[in-house]
């Protein structure tokens, strides 16, 4: 059965008569994928089908077949697209395996692991290392919660806690800053120091316990910010080597201190916590001292603790001990064939013993989900149901050594291990793999010392102890008050819309191709690792740079910054052929025009590869450029323009891959001189690397008054020095020497080649957009400023399939949209202000005008539409999709972002909130910057008409006027509380109450303020009063007196 979010509607025909709808009354799936409507009958039953028609079908006989066999109703333009996946070879019919294919990729992107799969590891960077501030190797480290008055903890309140073997205790803070430190000695040694094996906090009764090799169990009192040592238990049987702390939240229930020992045992001290139990400061007892048998035999020496044993419960160091609150249960783990035992304290309702070969080292669980993940020596991580010992559930191979710590997260089906050798590995305990490995942790943290480690769950900061101290975050969290969430895990690079099978392609810096459907905003397709390199043995992901799709839009071409180019089929994600322009020479962009696929980049030329061509390298055009290629734009079939980094602009013709205008964007009035002999374009080139200034004097002359009549070069400088943002003059020497550097460019295809059209749109870094016309006998037409801040430029383009506006994205990630009917088009065309006040809100009046409508008003042409801010960083590619009036913007912020026309805010691919075109939203981190012009187009219009000083209008009219002037017009007369009162004077200031903390008990009573004990002095009753009080007293009659005077 079909899912009903994904299946668009049902078709039920139903008619009156019951003998004429036979045929009729038929309730069939519309658009319905085709994976989530075929089951293994409905299979066989089309194989059969095929195999009648020589495994071949043609579309119309297969769409037949769909709607007799599978029930499925397909409109014409999702059957097209449908039979144009399936059909992946393109050669008109659907062959069998085509079909198998097409349902293989239909379950696996709709299962549970594709969903799942994330863009980016769990474990991001490198981990913050720092020193421990011990001068032995860190033993334990643990996290000691703040306990509030209803004992309930919360994890961003607390103290870390980390303990060296030669005793020294050191509070970290929560941002790893050290607070305080302290000691753990033995108060029977003098001289030779003891080895701490292992550290517990006791945060409810701010007690912190060592044990050491002196077999003895420490309690210190940590009140008040002290360390002093309260009880000491000693003569253990055995050293106690692990020890874990429980609590409950309700204060009558019993506390629990677990410790296992080298010997096997596992013994647990009980008390109560109320008025702190047995740390309750008692006076003329400073220090308790006492052995561990007399906890039995004399239990009036310390009667609120009591110990329970569980001994010989393991043959080996008991390695890990825990309590697992919902069963009751006490959890202890060794490197023993009875490997984890959980059991009851009494052992007589629960005792599972999990039995593995070569022991356990390690454990973790999650009560809610009741899973229990073990690692041990032999490298292998388990995960059991803690109900069923007999057997483990999975086993999940892939360390080298053996495993000592482990972490679980969501619920337990994400894993993270720690092995000997500092490498952590990420499981998916639902699909049994191994979704990354951390090999990053320094050898400098601990190389021959055994790490201990702590997590913090709401941080999922995972802190490593040992020589040094390493802080790792486990799979950050997104706060929805800062973002949306991000569409790749790192910068996008390209954002591709395909108008024939309608879905939205995303190429980043990350290496990964996305397939996105922009109605709903699912991801179809996900293609990891699209082009790699190869180094020191491994595979490493190279960025994407560029793309486009072929002439037919159902292929896809990627370029990366190795050089390498790839043909996909962005629906299966199939690389169907692999080619390169240049090792290690960036591809800057790329085209695909009949019978032809053209690159450029660093190279400095045109690479140009055969369709059909199974070849990896293709032939070269005329190296034209004297720096790397920045920017380029193909017209098919006419001609194809390059952009260079030094602001030469050359126009190609595609047919002849031949130069034929040649220009500098820096001077857009001057021209350079094409040549054409190989002889004479070599010496020039040789001529120009030597002397700049002799290149200047040979290759561009200044066109005579007849060729260019109405373009000035004087007025063009003049213009474009008064269109300048930034008020930073430079000489006039370093303007002729400053070159502008090109950085987007743009065809407006369906404008004519005309020497008096501008066509060609492209961007300098000083923040213009010039117009050019391709034509032979065109050249510069115009130009425009595109920015409203110093120091910003255009970086992308966009524009819409009638050329009627031109969408630009800057650097500091301000999307602007501009009007392009009536700019530089040779023709007088009509524009119609009001119909583009009702699309575009940025028109309306406002008060004070914001720097985008300041900056354009010496500027009539092009008229700016809109404006307003869309990302923190820079832009770095724009899509619009006509069909849905949307603009997809890509950013260096790692996300695509989804606006209306009007310029108001819908959602970010990939994003985890849920999805809807529906209703608008604010971005909340531009939220926090943005300017009133963004916030009044993301309102789509609207703004607060309040002005300060304002008299609101009352318009329930609930008070007259003449009321209003009668009753509240004037003040009432000094002094507004009688002569009778008067305020009373300020109390003296107090200093704060000091505490001495320097005994063992704090004299608390010594220094409470006490209150005065002499009676409060009435104040005299007023004689108005008293005369008011005694004529009440005289009339006064109870409630049955009937006055004669009333009727």
């Amino acid at each position: 059965m079909a899912n009903e979010s994904d299946v668009k509607s049902i078709m039920t025909f139903s008619t009156k008569s019951e003998a004429s709808t036979a045929l009729q009354n038929i309730s069939r799936w519309k658009n319905a994928p085709l994976h989530e409507r075929c089951t293994i009958t409905d299979m066989l039953k089309i194989k059969e089908a095929f195999q009648a028609n020589m495994n071949k079908m043609l579309p119309n006989e297969f769409r037949n077949l769909l709607r007799t066999l599978l029930n499925v109703e397909y409109d014409d333009d999702d059957y097209k697209i449908l039979f144009m996946k399936i059909n992946t070879n393109r050669t008109g019919d659907i062959e069998w395996d085509d079909l198998v294919s097409h349902l293989l990729l239909g379950y696996f992107a709709s299962g549970a692991e594709e969903q799942r799969e994330s863009l980016q590891p769990p474990i991001m960077g490198l981990p913050t290392v720092m020193r421990s501030q011990h001068r032995h190797p860190v033993s334990r480290i643990c996290f000691c919660p703040d306990v509030a008055k209803d004992r309930s903890t919360d994890p961003m309140q607390g103290t870390y806690i980390t303990a060296s073997r030669d005793g020294m205790i050191n509070w970290w803070s929560l941002d790893m800053v050290l607070l305080r430190t302290a000691f753990s000695s033995s108060p029977h040694l003098k001289v030779r120091i003891t080895w701490v094996t292992d550290l517990v906090c006791m945060p409810d009764v701010n007690i912190i316990v060592t044990s050491s090799t002196e077999r003895d169990l420490r309690f210190y009192d940590c009140t008040a910010k002290t360390f002093t040592l309260k009880i000491v238990i000693t003569s253990w049987e055995f050293m106690i080597c692990t020890m874990y702390y429980h609590f409950h939240k309700d204060i009558n229930e019993k506390c629990l201190l677990i410790c296992g020992d080298v010997g096997g045992n596992v013994r647990v001290l009980m008390f109560s916590p109320i008025k702190r139990g047995p740390f309750q400061n008692q006076p003329g007892k400073a220090l308790i001292q006492l052995r561990h048998v007399d906890l039995q035999r004399k239990p009036q020496l310390l009667p609120a603790m009591q110990l329970v044993e569980l001994t010989r419960v393991h043959s080996d160091w008991v390695r890990q001990v825990s309590y697992y609150e919902s069963l009751h249960c006490v959890v202890s783990c060794s490197t023993c064939v009875d490997s984890l035992l959980m059991c009851d304290i009494a052992g007589s309702k629960t005792h599972n013993m999990f039995k593995v070969e070569k022991g356990i080292q390690c454990f973790a669980f999650d009560e809610a989900a009741h899973v229990l993940v073990t690692g041990g020596p032999d490298c292998a991580v388990r995960v059991w149901n803690p109900f069923v010992p007999s057997k483990c559930n999975a086993i999940l191979l892939g360390h080298h050594a053996a495993v000592t710590n482990i972490v679980l997260q969501n619920n337990g089906q994400t894993v993270y291990s720690l092995s000997r050798d500092r490498i952590i590995k990420v499981w998916d305990v639902h699909g049994q793999v191994c979704i990354q490995t951390y090999i990053d942790v320094p050898a400098q943290v601990g190389e021959r010392t055994p790490i201990t480690a702590v997590y913090n769950p709401v941080s999922r900061e995972y802190i490593l102890a040992a020589m040094k101290v390493a802080v790792l975050v486990l799979d950050e969290q997104l706060n929805p008050a800062h973002t949306d969430g991000f569409t790749h895990s790192r910068a996008v690079a390209e954002v591709l819309y395909n108008p024939l099978f309608k879905v939205i392609i995303t190429c980043g810096m990350d290496s990964i191709i996305i397939n996105w459907d922009p109605a709903t905003g699912k991801r179809n397709t996900l293609i990891r690792d699209a082009h790699t390199r190869l180094l020191h043995g491994e595979l490493i992901p190279v960025e994407i740079t560029a793309a486009c799709f072929d002439p037919g839009y159902q292929l896809l071409l990627t370029g990366a910054r190795n050089g390498s180019l790839k043909v996909w089929n962005f629906n299966t994600g199939i690389c169907l052929r692999t080619m390169s322009i240049e090792h290690m020479c960036e591809v800057t962009s790329c085209f695909w025009v009949e019978g032809r696929i053209l690159a450029v980049g660093w190279n400095r030329h045109v690479t140009e590869f055969e369709e059909t061509g199974t070849g990896s390298t293709g032939k070269s055009w005329e190296t034209r450029h004297s720096d790397d290629v920045l920017a380029a734009a193909a017209r098919p079939p006419l001609a194809l323009a390059t952009a260079s980094y030094n602001s030469e602009l050359l126009l190609w013709k595609l047919e002849t891959g031949q130069p034929y205008r040649r220009f500098s964007c820096t001077e857009p009035t001057l021209r350079i001189k094409m040549q054409y002999s190989k002889r004479e374009a070599r010496a020039s080139s040789s001529a120009q690397s030597s002397s700049p200034a002799s290149r200047r004097a040979s290759s561009m002359r200044r066109p005579s008054m007849v060729e260019r009549e109405s373009v000035s070069a004087s007025t063009a400088m003049r213009k474009a020095y008064a269109r300048r943002v930034s008020t930073v003059s430079l000489p006039a020497r370093a303007q002729h020497m400053r070159q502008l550097a090109v950085h987007a460019i743009i065809f407006l295809l369906t404008r004519p080649c005309s020497m008096n059209v501008a066509s060609l749109m492209l961007s300098l870094e000083n923040g213009q957009v010039q117009g050019w016309s391709d034509h032979s006998a065109g050249g510069y037409q115009g130009s425009f400023q595109a920015i409203h801040t110093a120091g910003d430029y255009v970086s992308a383009f966009a524009t819409d399939t009638n050329n009627d506006y031109l969408f630009t994205g800057t650097t500091i990630g301000y999307i602007k949209v501009w009007l392009m009917r009536n700019y530089l088009r040779n023709e007088e065309v009509h524009i119609c202000m009001p119909k583009l006040r009702l699309e575009f809100p940025f028109l309306w009046r406002d008060r004070l005008e914001g720097r985008a409508k300041r900056c354009v008003r010496q500027q009539p042409l092009p008229l700016l539409l809109n404006s307003y801010r869309a990302h923190l960083r820079c832009v770095t590619t724009l899509a619009y999709v006509d069909e849905l009036k949307l603009l997809f913007s890509g950013s260096s912020d790692y996300s695509v972002r989804v606006w209306r026309l009007s310029g108001e805010y819908l959602h970010t691919l990939g994003s985890f909130l849920p999805w809807s075109l529906d209703l608008t939203r604010f971005p909340p981190d531009v939220k926090k910057v943005a300017s009133f012009t963004t916030f009044k187009v993301w309102r789509g219009g609207y703004v607060s008409r309040y002005v300060p000083g304002q008299v609101e209008e009352d318009k329930l009219r609930d008070i007259t006027e003449q009321e209003l002037c009668r009753t509240y017009g004037a003040p009432p007369s000094e002094p507004l509380l009688g002569n009778y009162f008067h305020l009373p004077s300020r109390p003296d200031r107090q200093d704060p109450i000091v505490l001495d903390d320097s005994l063992p008990t704090i004299p608390v009573y010594s220094a409470l303020r006490m209150a005065s004990s002499q009676p409060v002095r009435r104040a005299r009753t007023p004689p108005l009063v008293q005369a008011r009080r005694t004529r009440l007293l005289g009339t006064r009659r109870t409630h049955f007196q009937h006055d004669p005077h009333q009727h």
